[in-house]
């Protein structure tokens, strides 16, 4: 297996302090140079808005100011991947925004617009145009109903428990379960675990472990596409569903290594299709994002030296 050396991390660290966002130099700081998990906190705050949720670009592909269920999920993977705390008010005013924004699911099929109308007066990815729903989706209503559950009141645990009840519907049955449904399902199935639900069955586990290897590309062809690779779907060696995905984990490194620019990032095997200030200063975004994400779980492989 090939280990990341460490110049090779060092230009990463430099690409990010010179391009990054402040949150990403937070996350990577306390990664990789005993940083304060507070600088976390205090940059992802900066995103939230007064309703509760999260905007202002925290999901770098909608520039709309304004909070949408996207990039407040997004809010709650950051607090989930570095053990934020979640007692703490801004979560609790973030569940609040969930509970107060939740549509039925004869109006929205998934409980909450993914953005709202608005999206449309922004700078944003086509694939973040406004256009109602006409099927259920786990994503990101999975993510929520995990929160709900497990730091929610009792009417915001009642409420997680409904959806969680949706979606696994959906898991256990044939309908079409794309890859952000899927990272989606494991966040709700790993909380369902913690808080020992009921939902929870050998079924249960042996349809996710179906969707995971449903969502898996396993041709090296098509890893510049956007699929969703072996490590995208397990971070890290202690994950549940490790053995699931281990025949390809090594592949899966060496490739991210052979695709690390030597400037030190990964680029992201999507774009806005257009040459402008903006979508130029998002790819940048995106390239420190990814070069985090991608950082930390070759770390958590022990790959870094």
């Amino acid at each position: 297996m090939r280990r990341i050396n460490k110049n090779q991390l060092k230009n990463i660290e430099s690409y990010i302090m010179e391009n990054g966002r402040t949150i990403e130099k937070a996350k990577w700081n306390y990664t990789f140079n005993a940083g304060d998990k507070d600088a976390i906190i205090s940059e992802l705050l900066k995103y939230q808005n007064s309703d509760g949720g999260f905007g202002k670009g925290l999901e770098a592909d909608i520039l709309m100011p304004y909070s949408s269920s996207i990039a407040s999920t997004e809010a709650i993977f950051i607090a989930y991947e570095y053990e934020l705390n979640c007692k703490e008010s801004w979560f609790k005013n973030l569940l609040n925004y969930f509970e107060n924004t939740i549509e039925d699911e004869t109006i929205i099929c998934s409980f909450w617009e993914k953005v709202s109308g608005k999206v449309e007066e922004y700078p944003h990815a086509s694939w973040w145009n406004y256009s109602e729903e006409t099927r259920f989706t786990p994503n990101p209503c999975a993510v929520v109903a995990s929160a709900f559950l497990k730091y929610g009141s009792e009417s915001q645990k009642s409420l997680g428990h409904k959806i969680a009840e949706r979606c696994i519907k959906f898991l256990n049955s044939d309908e079409p379960c794309y890859d952000h449904d899927c990272y989606c399902l494991q966040t709700l199935i790993k909380v369902l675990q913690e808080i020992h639900s009921d939902l929870i069955t050998h079924t249960t586990i042996l349809h996710m472990n179906r969707r995971i290897l449903g969502c898996l590309c396993t041709d090296t062809e098509k890893w510049m596409e956007y699929v969703a690779q072996p490590l995208d779907l397990v971070a890290s060696p202690d994950s549940q569903w490790y053995k699931l995905v281990e025949p390809y984990i090594e592949e899966n490194i060496n490739f991210w290594l052979h695709s690390l620019n030597e400037e030190g990032y990964w680029q992201p095997n999507f774009s806005w299709g257009v040459d402008s200030e903006i979508s130029r200063e998002v790819t940048k975004i995106w390239r420190c994002y990814i070069s985090v994400k991608r950082a930390r779980i070759l770390k958590a492989f022990k790959n870094n030296l």
